[in-house]
């Protein structure tokens, strides 16, 4: 799964990569070290312009009325009614540097790319006053399988304007939705204090050698 995650980057390090203007966000400035459901994530669309980048609340309010859905399994998003229409014709990219999983004994673990570029989440986005977007899943591969049966959808930045193409054919996008291989990623043990969603500062994403937490972190 993906909930919670960093962003190294500035706002002006990522508009320069990417070559897309991105915004900054009154309520999530970069860089973000502690990223949780249900606030703004920078992220990028395309429209017949070309990419546009752009600020969304990072959650959908679920239609039993429980909470926000802040992911989508690649695998079915096609199929379920809550995210097809998004699936089909609004993809988006939600940037970050790395995401935050858990492992018995509670311990949080940070996963980064092995060659230090951001980090592009396959994402779905709707539009409006307040627009809005969750973060597609997949399984996850090899090594990383040790941490979490499930990680974010990484893309590479090569094949960004496809993922983003809203007339990709349904089978292109099931393609699409291959999970990253294990190879492509670090991680190490992050602070224990990651789990408190008031804490943000560039040591979260350090490695860690301390004992490992006692309580449950609340991701929200």
């Amino acid at each position: 799964m993906c909930g919670r995650f960093a962003n190294r980057f500035t706002a002006s390090e990522l508009t320069t990569i990417f070559k897309t203007a991105i915004p900054l966000s009154n309520s999530q400035p970069l860089p973000a070290y502690n990223i949780t459901p249900g606030v703004h994530v920078q992220t990028i669309t395309a429209n017949p312009s070309g990419q546009v980048g752009g600020v969304m609340h990072w959650g959908l309010a679920s239609p039993m009325g429980k909470g926000l859905l802040i992911n989508a399994r690649g695998e079915t998003m096609q199929e379920k009614q809550t995210f097809r229409e998004a699936a089909l014709a609004r993809r988006c990219a939600v940037l970050a540097s790395g995401w935050y999983e858990w492992k018995a004994p509670k311990q949080p673990y940070y996963i980064s790319r092995r060659d230090e570029a951001p980090m592009i989440f396959g994402g779905l986005y709707w539009a409006g006053e307040t627009p809005r977007c969750v973060i597609v899943t997949t399984t996850a591969e090899g090594d990383l399988a040790q941490l979490h049966h499930r990680a974010p959808l990484v893309i590479d930045q090569s094949v960004l304007e496809r993922w983003l193409n809203p007339n990709l054919s349904p089978s292109a996008i099931e393609e699409m939705t291959i999970p990253a291989e294990a190879e492509q990623f670090n991680w190490h043990p992050a602070p224990p204090e990651v789990g408190n969603n008031k804490v943000n500062h560039a040591g979260l994403i350090a490695p860690y050698d301390g004992p490992a937490p006692a309580v449950q972190p609340s991701l929200f």
